[in-house]
């Protein structure tokens, strides 16, 4: 059955993954990454046709972001005092979609205030290792 994102939830734990904070007045998360490839050249003086040839590299898992209106709550606090350090990140898709896991760090978080806006906040993690999605 398909569903819109409206519930979906975004939380970090700093104690492997016992303990939750959602992080509040999110209103987009971005893309859930599920990795990406290194190309590694082998072109040799033997490739067929003229045509490059290439293996698979090492993975990466990539990076997530995501904004938000600030209400400098406790949990929109406390990403600033995580910024640059591993902790597991998890997305909550609504109506039993799936769970997406990560190791990850807070790579980046701004705040920006307009003058006839609400002040926003943006983050972006960076993520460490294998992300698994389940169901």
């Amino acid at each position: 059955m398909e569903r819109i994102g409206q519930g979906t939830i975004l939380a970090v734990s700093s104690d492997g993954g016992t303990v939750w904070s959602n992080i509040a007045r999110l209103e987009t998360i971005g893309e859930l990454p599920r990795g990406e490839v290194d190309d590694i050249e082998i072109t040799n003086h033997d490739s067929p046709g003229n045509f490059k040839e290439y293996v698979a590299g090492l993975g990466e898992a990539g990076e997530l972001e995501f904004t938000g209106i600030w209400i400098a709550d406790a949990t929109q606090r406390a990403t600033s005092g995580i910024l640059g350090l591993l902790r597991d990140w998890r997305v909550t898709l609504p109506g039993g979609l799936g769970v997406w896991r990560c190791r990850g760090y807070l790579k980046s978080l701004s705040i920006n205030p307009q003058r006839e806006e609400t002040i926003q906040f943006t983050g972006t993690l960076k993520l460490s290792g294998v992300p698994t999605l389940t169901w």
